[in-house]
């Protein structure tokens, strides 16, 4: 993917310690990261969890109720941090006030009793997270270096599906320990220590850049607005796309349990346990598959990059499809399968999209951009669920749903996103001794993490 538009300040500094691959990039960019690992592990943890541990004291209703206050919430809070990182405020900011806003709720979810109680730790999830995605989206795009921006938020994506894999891996071991809320309790001190972390940040590059190609056209000289990014040539198809995706990928852990723990047509019904087992398959894989994928599709453009990952979206979803034709082992090897193709189409796709927002939209428009490219998710939590439990509960199957989702992907794979032309980087003042990968005017082959 090739030079993004926002004039990274670039470093000739490797990390100091970890694995030989990771010191190859640079310092502000590892911690940027190490940051987003931080913050998924409680945030992955209570996220699954959550209807396990209240599931017998509140009704499904109320619970259902709880998200979408977590869904309004995070749209006020959303609009705001576009608007903050657009008007010149420091990512690590808003990455503070959503560590302490996430940490009130987690304390507030830790012993709930009512559904008030429960609105209001919702409430204060969704003010957190509003403020989260888009700070940490434009911190991998301000601390990039020399490194190609899409193998930077793919080594975010990789420390993300590590911090999911760890804080999913913790919660299950405090509900075994019949301890639900020393979860929410360590989540609490987890996302406190990111609110500490982001603060000490103080060395990490934030500020607003110029775009490139376009001289003192800067956040201060002009302010947009969200009616702007409509008017951004193949934005509005990347957003289309992600909704698809996000849908996909969120229905991994609502839909695709119910269906393995009921049955489906000639499929039998699994254990919870292992239907559990089969969903955190997908997981293991996302974290070991995320750093060689998103290499891989960090040398196609953007564009293409979407649009296969969809293909392996509808894939998937053709052999959920198939394995509900299927008897019990067959079945669940088609399963399996579907879940390895999902895990390959969410490594391609999330580095991917975050790059081709970025690299679509000037700089005065790019916080709003990452607000938009956060709210797809919120759209698929609020609709996709309760319409796949629609489709689940009257049809007593999952055919229909994974057909409708294998059509769809294939169709939002028809949408032409375009591929923006060659940005002119601005070239910072570097020591030309150290300097090893300058900026190209064009795309570029990614180097390897």
């Amino acid at each position: 993917m090739g030079a993004s538009p926002v004039a990274p300040v670039l470093s000739s500094t490797p990390f100091p310690c970890g694995p030989p691959w990771l010191r190859r990039y640079p310092p502000p960019l590892v911690r940027v990261c190490l940051l987003r690992g931080l913050a998924l592990m409680p945030l992955s943890g209570i996220g699954f969890y959550l209807g396990i541990v209240y599931g017998d004291r509140l009704s499904g209703i109320a619970l259902g109720a709880g998200f979408t206050v977590t869904g309004v919430m995070g749209v006020a809070s959303r609009w705001l941090a576009g608007r903050s990182l657009d008007g010149g405020r420091h990512w690590r900011l808003l990455l503070a006030g959503s560590g302490l806003f996430m940490a009130a709720g987690m304390m507030q979810l830790r012993n709930v009793s009512d559904w008030p109680a429960l609105l209001l730790g919702m409430a204060l999830q969704g003010l957190g997270l509003g403020l989260f995605w888009p700070a940490v989206e434009i911190a991998v795009a301000r601390n990039h270096g020399p490194v190609p921006l899409g193998n930077a938020f793919t080594l975010a994506r990789f420390c993300e599906a590590v911090g999911s894999a760890l804080g999913v891996l913790g919660t299950a071991a405090f509900t075994a320990l019949n301890r639900p809320s020393w979860a929410f309790l360590t989540a609490a001190v987890l996302l406190l220590a990111l609110a500490v972390a982001a603060l000490g940040s103080t060395g990490i590059p934030g500020g607003p850049q110029p775009v490139s190609g376009t001289p003192g056209l800067t956040p201060q000289g002009r302010q947009g607005s969200y009616r702007d990014l409509a008017r951004v040539s193949g934005l509005p198809a990347v957003l289309l796309i992600s909704i698809m995706a996000t849908t996909i990928i969120i229905l991994q852990q609502s839909a695709l349990p119910l269906d393995l723990v009921r049955g489906s047509l000639e499929r039998a019904p699994l254990d919870p346990v292992i239907g559990n087992l089969v969903v955190a398959v997908q997981l293991v894989l996302l974290m070991v598959m995320q750093l060689p994928v998103g290499r891989l599709v960090s040398r196609w453009p953007t564009s293409t990059g979407l649009r296969r990952a969809l293909w392996t979206f509808a894939a998937g979803q053709a052999l959920m499809t198939l394995s509900c034709f299927s008897p019990m082992a067959p079945g669940l090897l088609l399963v399996v399968g579907a879940q390895v193709l999902i895990a390959v189409g969410a490594a391609a796709f999330l580095p991917t999209a975050s790059t081709a927002c970025l690299e679509r939209t000037p700089a005065p428009l790019q916080g709003r951009a990452m607000a938009a490219y956060s709210e797809c998710w919120g759209i698929s939590i609020v609709v996709a669920p309760p319409v796949a439990g629609w489709l689940l509960e009257t049809q007593g199957h999952g055919v229909g749903l994974w057909l409708l989702l294998t059509i769809l992907c294939l169709a939002a794979s028809r949408l032409n996103p375009g591929q923006p032309p060659p940005v002119l980087t601005t070239q910072p003042i570097t020591n030309p001794e150290t300097e090893t990968s300058p900026p190209a005017p064009h795309r570029q082959r990614a180097s390897s993490p």
